[in-house]
């Protein structure tokens, strides 16, 4: 109720008063689906200064941090960063001042064309300090510690980035892409892919929107942007995938000429992404191994390994925009994300994102032949195509999970929101008495929820006893762990499965077969 104040009494007349309710502020409890982030690490070109009175949670200010395991610093180093962060709910000019025009830019706007609702951009900027050589042994080169240095720094600070989306996005992120490490600083794209998914692996309702190789060209372009900033020019011998790229196989495609140079870049970056998931298994996000070569082979993969690959879809090729400008695919992907989610509400997540039409786009940059595209197919790639009466569209909806379990992107993310509405929902159960009455309180709750997801075609079976099942009782809560402070719940589901493939069988005869 909107009580009057004291002070204004004085100039009211007797009689009656009326006072109208103030509304109570809405609290959202639904764990949306339709968030995208795009992440950006770089490397300033020159020293970020620290200006001591400054407010470190202000915005763009510089900040002060200290890296563990700093090569040619064996105590480590204090590194200084600044992060940068916008909230876009429509595409605005303002938010890319000195960027219109550039790739950054036309991701963000090619999200919103394609139906995103809201956009996290996140920017960081770090500046390490310089080694001294002193601390190296004769045996070491200065230029390789240099070069593990700058590597360490990249992937300190896009770790740094991951574990604090959530100060920005508040939760509401689901969708991450890294929209120009292809053209950044490729060299690290199997261990960041790696990290980002460990990552999403971790937090349950987050998701991988991955990017195949650019046209080579655009490689070469960047690389050499990057050489003449220093003040030298790149030779022909320093041009090549080979050199360009350090984890590229060139003995596996030196015989094919029939896979083009990005085909063989890109499944040669899903190669080593996998070997960097398989070396590091389920640990996020500090210690993902070294690249094992022979590792995939030798052994089936865990399942945290393949929950992690679950979290990771990726897309062929890259688009090019109305004003030809040739960009990564995830930015159109993960507005077709959002725009998929809303159209088929209310649970939209269990929808694939896939047969959907890419809109703003005047053509893929990138056209290859059926047989190189079978072998992105194999490797889970999804492939944007042209299709008659459509223009182009997404014609692929799965994940670089082998398992048939996670093999769709519609089931790796319906069941990442279904268990993060679960642990929003039943918040409140934190430090109650953990007694017969809370457990079952906390499994009827679980059960109205996925019963209306079931009512809501989201769960697949022709009865309740079909579509899930919950099990919080003494049976799972045993005392050892009831003293521990530990409630745990079950919950097993039945997701709506992808068709692929429609088989129609036609037969030729002068009977019918009823």
């Amino acid at each position: 109720m909107n009580f009057l104040d004291a002070d204004k009494t004085a100039d009211l007349r007797p009689g009656l008063v009326l006072g109208m309710p103030e509304p109570e502020p809405v609290v959202a409890l639904d764990i949306r689906t339709d968030v995208a982030c795009f992440l950006r690490v770089r490397r300033s070109p020159e020293e970020l200064v620290y200006i001591d009175d400054v407010a470190e949670d202000e915005p763009g200010a510089v900040k002060k941090v200290f890296v563990r395991d700093l090569p040619g610093s064996p105590e480590g180093d204090t590194c200084r960063f600044r992060m940068t962060h916008h909230a876009l709910d429509a595409w605005v000019e303002d938010a890319f001042r000195g960027e219109f025009r550039t790739r950054h830019s036309s991701s963000a706007r090619m999200y919103f064309d394609n139906g995103g609702t809201r956009l996290h951009l996140v920017d960081v900027d770090f500046w390490i300090p310089p080694f001294n050589p002193a601390h190296l042994d004769e045996s070491e080169d200065p230029e390789a510690v240099a070069e593990e240095r700058l590597e360490a720094g990249f992937l300190s600070f896009y770790n740094w980035a991951l574990e604090r989306l959530d100060d920005f996005g508040r939760g509401e992120i689901n969708q991450i892409c890294v929209p120009e490490l292809w053209t950044s600083h490729c060299h690290l794209l199997p261990e960041v892919w790696a990290m980002v998914a460990c990552y999403c692996r971790v937090y349950g309702n987050r998701f991988l929107i991955a990017d195949s190789a650019p046209p080579f060209s655009v490689l070469v372009q960047e690389e050499r942007k990057r050489a003449r900033a220093h003040g030298y020019d790149l030779t022909a011998e320093e041009q090549t995938p080979a050199a360009l790229v350090p984890w590229y196989r060139p003995e596996e495609w030196n015989h094919r000429e029939d896979v083009p140079t990005e085909v063989a870049l890109t499944l040669d970056a899903l190669h080593a992404t996998k070997n960097f998931v398989h070396a590091g298994g389920s640990t996020y996000p500090h210690d993902i191994g070294t690249v094992r070569p022979d590792l995939a082979e030798s052994r089936t993969p865990s399942r945290e390994e393949r929950e992690i690959l679950s979290c990771f879809a990726l897309y062929w090729p890259w688009v090019r925009t109305l004003r030809g400008m040739s960009v990564p695919p995830s930015s159109a992907v993960s507005g077709i994300y959002a725009r998929s989610d809303h159209d088929h509400a209310p649970v939209g997540v269990m929808k694939p994102p896939a047969n959907e039409p890419v809109k703003t786009v005047m053509d893929l940059s990138l056209h290859i032949d059926e047989r190189p595209q079978n072998l992105l197919r194999r490797t889970g790639v999804n492939l944007l195509q042209q299709r008659v009466g459509k223009g182009i569209v997404v014609w692929g909806a799965r994940t670089q999970c082998e398992d048939d379990l996670w093999r769709f992107v519609n089931v790796r993310r319906l069941i990442g929101y279904i268990g993060k509405q679960i642990q929003t929902d039943n918040q409140w159960a934190v430090f109650e008495n953990n007694t017969n009455d809370l457990r079952a309180t906390v499994a009827r709750d679980v059960r109205y929820f996925l019963q209306d997801l079931w009512e809501k075609g989201a769960l697949a079976g022709d009865a309740v006893d079909q579509a899930f099942r919950v099990v919080c009782t003494e049976e799972n809560n045993p005392t050892g762990l009831v003293d521990r402070g530990i409630l745990v719940v079950d919950v097993w589901v039945n997701p709506v499965q992808t068709n692929e493939f429609v088989h129609l069988q036609l037969t030729y005869g002068d009977a019918l077969v009823e």
